[in-house]
């Protein structure tokens, strides 16, 4: 089975449809999300997922979801080659899976307002070239993400472009699968080597592999835990908040799921009510995917 990411759905076929990181507190997250960063409106709401199930056993469970448009979006693999950058930092202590979320603010000006905005807010960088355009801001206590901010530069041969960052071991091995079992569309590798790059406040030298494919469009998700078990809580007690799972949507859910299930990759978790399921996919890049069923 071959997902393709398109704008609508169709019998079959798979498109783009979420990033989720799991959260303690949604009005907060949202609240600092919206003043901070410019995204939003949100829209949430709350899920009473009585049929769930969790390894093939009953597991009812309730959350909330807060999710908004977060437009054209990549998808990033980083693979650390040398120097100490955040993502070897992030590697050993948090193994492969999911550690960014790029926002471009496409020109100069944008950047720069969005700057001063983060500098009154009191959130800070920590990592890259914030003169230049590009660098990491203090953000992951509310809500677990850590935002990377950039000015539209071609960056990755696509101008204004975002994505969202994971780091893994191996990249060939990480490609191998989400293109040929998960479904991606293919990767653009690069080597990047940062001379004289900052990482909370000293100057470094690093250099790391980045892969990118072409998602279409996205949303940000957000998910808490009201009770219940749940891989959301789960997730949340074993890790923090963060990013948990990128969602893909389906307009055939029972065959997706058959189909990857045909390929390998079981369901771990399902929510008719919420119409989503998760599969078992994190032995290979570190990310969990999901599917969620999308109106023909």
């Amino acid at each position: 089975m071959t997902f393709a990411f398109e704008e609508t759905g169709t019998a079959g076929s798979a498109r783009y449809s979420s990033i989720t990181s799991v959260v303690n507190d949604i009005e907060r997250t949202v609240e600092f999300y919206g003043k901070a960063f410019g995204l939003g409106p949100f829209d949430v709401q709350e899920i009473d997922g009585r049929q769930a199930s969790w390894n093939g056993y009953t597991a009812p469970t309730r959350f909330r979801i807060a999710s908004a448009p977060l437009g054209p979006c990549e998808m990033e693999l980083i693979e650390v080659i040398s120097g100490r950058p955040p993502h070897a930092e992030f590697l050993e202590t948090q193994g492969e899976g999911m550690n960014h979320l790029n926002l471009d603010y496409r020109d100069a000006e944008a950047y720069l307002s969005r700057m001063l905005t983060l500098h009154i807010n009191g959130i800070h960088h920590f990592w890259g070239f914030p003169h230049s355009g590009f660098c990491y801001v203090e953000s992951k206590e509310i809500g677990g993400i850590t935002f990377e901010v950039m000015r539209g530069s071609g960056h990755a041969g696509k101008k204004g472009h975002n994505h969202l960052g994971l780091v893994v071991a191996d990249t060939g091995r990480t490609i191998d699968f989400y293109q040929n079992v998960i479904g991606l569309p293919a990767f653009r590798t690069s080597n990047f080597l940062m001379k004289n790059a900052t990482y909370r406040d000293r100057l470094i030298d690093a250099s790391f592999k980045a892969s990118f494919t072409d998602l279409g469009e996205g949303r940000i998700a957000l998910i808490q835990p009201l009770d219940g078990d749940s891989p959301f809580a789960e997730f949340l007690t074993e890790h923090g908040e963060g990013m948990h799972h990128l969602r893909l949507g389906a307009a055939d859910l029972d065959e997706a799921v058959a189909g990857m299930a045909a390929k390998g990759v079981p369901a771990v978790w399902s929510c008719p009510e919420a119409g989503m399921t998760l599969l078992d996919t994190q032995a290979v890049g570190g990310m969990r995917f999901g599917l969620r069923r999308i109106a023909r």
